[in-house]
């Protein structure tokens, strides 16, 4: 790539309109993960166009007409990310040392600009989850500090079989158990079945219970899920009630869990280990290779219902992988 004047991109606008024209083969970093992609920018867009907590402040780095870097970033007025996810920043494959050296000092110098334009004090950065990426290099430059999330991973492209033999052992009998109490339905894209869809949401605030979702966020997964890049998984028992719901979005060749909800007032037994199950062999026939379970917190880090909820998911899987997040200390004098 020739050497032409850096720039940055700031009008919204504008950066939605490079976005739209994006090679993405080019940028890989951009959509390399649902919880850090397309999906998760969109579904927390929907949540921050009801809330307003985050100020929008995406912005694009250009060497002279090129678009050479992609960042969805945001400001609470105390931290600088992509609405509260750690933020991707995401440059053109094909950079040379020296140039990707000075398009990320030009994205660092937006980040505090942003500081000193909304009063944030630090910005929080994704790095990769297969060792270091070139984002990661430029944060170790930047002297900025890291701390790692574990995520639980299952390999799923082996087959039914081989993911059953990974199971922790006493999951095995409560698959078998699930599979007899419920039968299942898949909305995806050979079956989009809205009123099926919209019966999750109200099952979710009933079981889940919390905030209610605006619509728009439940349109951003129903949008997923019928253009082909996930599923959702119903679970009825033989009285036709519903008992269990399952998300999954798929990028590329891997799907991440992303919600699910099971009624255990149903039986003393737990019912959520066979749709789990049954979604992991799905994703598997439909071409994904690794099946995110979720993120795993440590004793002490979280509430203790987040602790066991990873207890449950370490159960289901073959590896954990762990991603560098990244506090940049902005310079806002």
């Amino acid at each position: 790539m020739n050497m032409a004047e850096i720039s940055t991109v700031t009008d919204l606008d504008h950066v939605a309109t490079l976005c739209d024209a994006m090679d993405a083969d080019m940028f890989p970093n951009w959509n390399s993960h649902p919880q850090y992609g397309n999906f998760s920018r969109a579904l927390y867009g929907a949540i921050n166009a009801e809330s307003g907590a985050y100020q929008p402040a995406d912005f694009v780095i250009c060497d002279g007409d090129a678009a050479v870097l992609f960042a969805t970033a945001s400001s609470d007025g105390k931290t600088v990310s992509a609405l509260g996810l750690p933020l991707v920043l995401a440059p053109h494959r094909e950079l040379g040392k020296k140039r990707l050296k000075k398009v990320f000092a030009a994205a660092f110098g937006k980040l505090n600009d942003l500081g000193r334009e909304t009063g944030a004090k630090s910005a929080l950065i994704c790095g990769g989850a297969d060792g270091l990426t070139i984002a990661d290099h430029a944060c170790i430059d930047q002297l900025a500090t890291p701390h790692c999330q574990i995520n639980a991973v299952a390999t799923v492209s082996d087959g039914p079989q081989a993911i059953h033999k990974n199971l922790r052992s006493s999951y095995r009998s409560l698959i078998n158990w699930g599979r007899e109490q419920l039968t299942m339905t898949h909305i995806n894209a050979t079956n989009p079945d809205r009123q099926a869809f919209d019966s999750y949401p109200a099952f979710h605030a009933e079981i889940a219970g919390g905030s209610k979702r605006p619509e728009a966020y439940w349109e951003v997964f129903w949008n997923e899920i019928t253009s082909g890049q996930g599923e959702l998984s119903l679970g009825y028992l033989a009285d036709g009630s519903l008992a269990s719901g399952t998300i999954v979005i798929d990028t590329g060749d891997t799907a991440y869990y992303t919600s699910g909800v099971y009624d255990r007032s149903k039986f003393e037994k737990p019912l959520g280990h066979f749709p789990l199950f049954d979604a992991m062999v799905r994703a598997g026939e439909r071409g994904i290779r690794d099946f995110d379970i979720g993120e795993i917190f440590p004793a002490g880090s979280a509430s203790e219902k987040e602790v066991q909820i990873g207890f449950f998911k370490k159960g289901f899987t073959t590896e954990f992988k762990l991603r560098t997040i990244w506090t940049y200390n902005l310079n806002s004098e």
